[in-house]
């Protein structure tokens, strides 16, 4: 199974825990053998050789998660980059978040959104486009008039096509839009979601 692109790798590793723990038993256990038996150092150093081998690949681990994770933020950043591009470029638009998907056709996906502007979350109905789509995505949309009016029911189905799906995002990744750690164009002005420039729904 793949692992969704919209979540954050985890820094924390169980096998990294696990060696780190491991390695200092040793070490104490060394320690304790060189100290009451001078006779006993030759085991205490091989121990010891031990503990700092498992140091070494607990420090692999770690280095390898970190790592992961600050490509992540840095691309997921880039996305973000990318949205606000683009947003600023057209007219009305919104932001929706999928929650989760129901079922994949051909022809698109059932998924459950929440807009962002209002917190509401219901079904809909997205027509195949050529993203990929996770769990998490923002989605920046122009909003259909034809379904949602100004003191109109709701639809309880929203269908979103493709012409009116313009770019994605992960979710995740909002806290870190902005820090200056992971800013690769200082001069390009970015955008929050509903935030300026741009006109935005409603």
């Amino acid at each position: 199974m793949r692992t969704n692109p919209m979540v954050k790798p985890q820094t924390s590793s169980g096998w990294a825990v696990t060696l780190t723990v491991i390695s200092g038993v040793c070490l104490v256990i060394a320690i304790r053998l060189i100290l009451a038996q001078p006779s006993a150092s030759a085991a205490g150093l091989a121990i010891v050789a031990a503990a700092i081998v498992l140091v070494g690949a607990a420090a692999a681990i770690w280095f390898m998660k970190i790592r992961r994770t600050k490509t992540w933020i840095t691309h997921a950043v880039q996305q973000w980059e990318h949205f606000s591009s683009v947003k600023s470029q057209l007219g009305v638009t919104t932001e929706v978040t999928v929650l989760d998907i129901h079922a994949l056709d051909p022809t698109g996906t059932w998924v459950t959104i929440r807009w962002d502007k209002f917190g509401y979350v219901q079904r809909a109905w997205m027509e195949a486009i050529p993203d990929e789509i996770w769990r998490g995505s923002v989605l920046l949309i122009s909003p259909d008039p034809a379904q949602i009016q100004v003191h109109g029911p709701w639809p309880e189905v929203y269908y979103l096509t493709a012409a009116d799906y313009h770019a994605f995002a992960s979710a995740e990744a909002l806290p870190y839009v902005g820090d200056p750690r992971y800013q690769n164009e200082p001069r390009l002005m970015r955008q929050i979601p509903d935030g300026s420039p741009g006109t935005h729904w409603p």
